[in-house]
C-alpha cells in the first residue's frame, strides 16, 4: 500500500501540471472549456484527472470553482487538503494513496461518490456534512473498529459501501454485523444484499440496534436543540439584541467588578441587588422585544424592495424582448427582397439596415435609461425608509440605555448609603460577626468605601457604554453595507452589464450583414 519516496520523486499540484491536465482533457473533447487559441478558463472545467502523477500535496485546486469530478488516485498523497472551494464536487477519487485520516471534506456537501480505497485509514470519521453521500469505498485500509461501521448509519442516502480488505472485514461476523447496522445500504463490497440474510442479521443484533436507535434519537434531539439555539442566537444577533433576552447584561456588569462583589456583602445589599435586577431585566427585555419587532419591520421592507426591483427588471426585459423580436421580423422581411446568394445585400438595403440597427440600439438604451431612473428612485425611497427605521431603532434604544444608567445611578447611591451605614455600625463594633474577611479591609475608613463604590460604578457604566456603542455601530455598518451593495449591484454593475449586452447584440447583428 505504501509508496517509497526513494523510488518516486514527490510532486505538488503545480500550475503547469494543472494546465497540462486541462489541455489533455480539452484535446480529448472531455472538457470543452474554451477554443484552443483562447486562454484557459479553469472555472469552466467540470472534470479533472490528476492520477498517476506522484502527487504528494494537493494544491492550487481553488481555481476550479465549478469542478464536479476530481480523480487523484494512484499518487502518494498523505493528507486530504485544499478542497475547501470545490463546493460543487459530486465525485472524488483518492484511492491508492497514503492517506491516514479522513479530513478536509467539510465543504463538499454535494459529494455523492467518494473513494478512499487502498490507503492507510484506521477510522471512518469527519464526514458529517456529506449528507448526499451515495457510494463510499474504503476497502483495503486499516479499519478495525465497530464504531466506524456504526458511524455510517448517519448517511441516509448511502446505498453502496466497500469495506473489504480491512481488518474488520476479516472477522467472522463482519457481514451480518454490517448489513444489520447499515439498513440503508443495498450493496456491500459491490454485491447486492439479499433480504433473507438481512432479516437474520437484524434478529441477531436486535437488542444492540434498539439500544443504538435510542441513543441516536437522544443525540438527534440534543443536536436539534443545539441547532435551534444557534439559529435563535443568530436571529437575535441580526436584530442587534443578542444576549439581551434574560439577565446576561446585568450579570456582565458585575463579572469583572471585584470591588463591587465585596460591596455586595454588606447588610441589605442582597435585597437591593434583587430589586435593581428585576427593574433592570424588565427594561432590557423591553429592548429585546422591540429589537425583534423592528427586525421584522426591516425584513418586510427589504422583501418589498426586492419584489419591486425584480418586477421592474422583469418588465424591462419583457419590453426589450418585444423590441428585439420586432426587429428580427423586420430583418427577415428586409432580406427576403434581396438575392443574397447571387448579389449579396445592396448598398441601399445595407444603409436602411444600419439605420434600423441604430434605431434598435436607441430603443434598447432608452429602455435601460428608464429602468436606471426607476431603480434609482426605488433605491432612494428604500434607503430613506430603511434609514428612518434605523434612526427610530437607535433613538428608542438610546432612551432605554438612559433608563439603565439612571437605574445604575440609583443603585450606586443606594449601595453607598448602605456602606456608609455599615461603616458607622462597624466602627461601633456592631458588625464584627457579620463581616466576611474580604470585605473587612474596605471598611478601614469612609474614603476607602467611597473609592470602591466609584470604581464599581465606573465599571458598570463602562459595560453599558460598550453594549450601546456596539449595538449602534453594528446597525449603522449594516445599513451602510447593504445600501452600498445595492448601489453597486443594482445600479453600477447591472447597468454596465446591460450596456455591454446591448452593444454586443448590435455588433453581432451588424457583423451578420457584413458577412452577407
Amino acid at each position: 500500500m505504501a509508496r517509497l519516496y526513494d523510488a518516486i520523486e514527490p510532486e505538488v499540484v503545480s500550475m503547469d501540471m494543472l494546465q497540462n491536465a486541462v489541455e489533455s482533457l480539452r484535446a480529448d473533447g472531455d472538457n470543452q472549456v474554451v477554443p484552443k487559441e483562447d486562454k484557459l478558463d479553469y472555472s469552466a472545467v467540470n472534470s479533472l484527472r490528476l492520477d498517476f502523477r506522484s502527487i504528494l500535496r494537493m494544491e492550487n485546486l481553488w481555481l476550479f470553482s465549478n469542478l464536479t469530478k476530481l480523480q487523484m488516485d494512484n499518487n502518494i498523497i498523505e493528507r486530504i487538503e485544499g478542497l475547501d472551494t470545490l463546493q460543487k464536487l459530486t465525485w472524488l477519487d483518492l484511492s491508492f494513496n497514503n492517506i491516514t485520516n479522513i479530513e478536509g471534506l467539510d465543504t463538499l456537501t454535494e459529494l455523492t461518490d467518494l473513494s478512499l480505497y487502498n490507503n492507510r485509514i484506521t477510522n471512518i470519521e469527519n464526514m458529517d456534512t456529506l449528507k448526499k453521500l451515495n457510494v463510499f469505498s474504503i476497502g483495503n485500509n486499516q479499519v478495525d473498529d465497530e464504531n466506524s461501521i456504526r458511524y455510517l448509519r448517519r448517511f441516509d442516502n448511502l446505498r453502496t459501501v466497500c469495506l473489504r480488505g480491512n481488518p474488520f472485514a476479516s472477522k467472522p461476523d463482519y457481514y451480518t454485523f454490517t448489513i444489520a447496522h447499515l439498513p440503508q445500504i443495498h450493496f456491500l463490497d459491490y454485491k447486492l444484499i439479499d433480504e433473507a440474510p438481512r432479516e437474520e442479521a437484524l434478529k441477531k443484533y436486535e437488542i444492540q440496534i434498539q439500544q443504538l436507535i435510542t441513543t441516536e434519537d437522544q443525540d438527534r434531539e440534543k443536536d436539534k436543540k443545539s441547532d435551534d439555539k444557534k439559529k435563535q442566537h443568530q436571529l437575535h444577533k441580526e436584530a442587534f439584541v443578542e444576549n439581551m433576552d434574560q439577565n446576561q447584561l446585568f450579570t456582565a456588569m458585575f463579572k469583572d467588578d471585584s470591588e463591587g462583589q465585596k460591596l455586595l456583602l454588606v447588610p441589605g445589599a442582597d435585597e437591593l441587588v434583587a430589586q435593581i435586577e428585576e427593574k433592570f431585566v424588565a427594561i432590557v427585555h423591553t429592548m429585546f422585544e422591540f429589537g425583534l419587532k423592528e427586525k421584522e419591520t426591516r425584513d418586510k421592507e427589504i422583501d418589498d424592495f426586492w419584489i419591486c426591483v425584480n418586477e421592474a427588471k422583469d418588465e424591462n426585459t419583457r419590453r426589450a424582448a418585444v423590441i428585439v423580436d420586432e426587429f428580427k421580423e423586420y430583418r427577415t422581411q428586409l432580406f427576403a427582397k434581396e438575392d443574397l446568394e447571387q448579389q449579396g445585400v445592396s448598398s441601399a438595403v445595407a444603409a436602411e439596415y444600419d439605420d434600423a440597427l441604430t434605431n434598435l440600439r436607441n430603443k434598447l438604451m432608452a429602455l435601460e435609461i428608464a429602468l436606471v431612473d426607476q431603480l434609482e428612485e426605488t433605491i432612494q425611497t428604500f434607503e430613506r425608509n430603511l434609514g428612518e427605521m434605523v434612526s427610530n431603532f437607535t433613538e428608542s434604544m438610546r432612551a432605554n440605555f438612559g433608563l439603565l444608567r439612571e437605574l445604575q445611578a440609583f443603585f450606586n447611591e443606594s449601595i453607598i448609603n448602605l456602606c456608609v451605614a455599615a461603616v458607622e455600625r462597624y466602627m461601633k463594633g456592631e458588625l464584627d460577626d457579620e463581616f466576611p474577611d474580604e470585605t473587612r479591609d474596605l471598611f478601614a475608613d469612609k474614603d476607602t468605601i467611597l473609592n470602591a463604590c466609584q470604581t464599581s460604578d465606573e465599571i458598570h457604566r463602562s459595560k453599558l457604554d460598550q453594549r450601546e456603542d456596539e449595538m449602534f455601530s453594528r446597525i449603522s455598518n449594516w445599513l451602510t453595507t447593504m445600501v452600498d451593495n445595492i448601489h453597486e449591484d443594482e445600479e453600477y454593475n447591472r447597468n454596465r452589464k446591460r450596456i455591454i449586452e446591448i452593444s454586443r447584440l448590435i455588433d453581432y447583428l451588424r457583423a451578420d450583414i457584413e458577412d452577407m
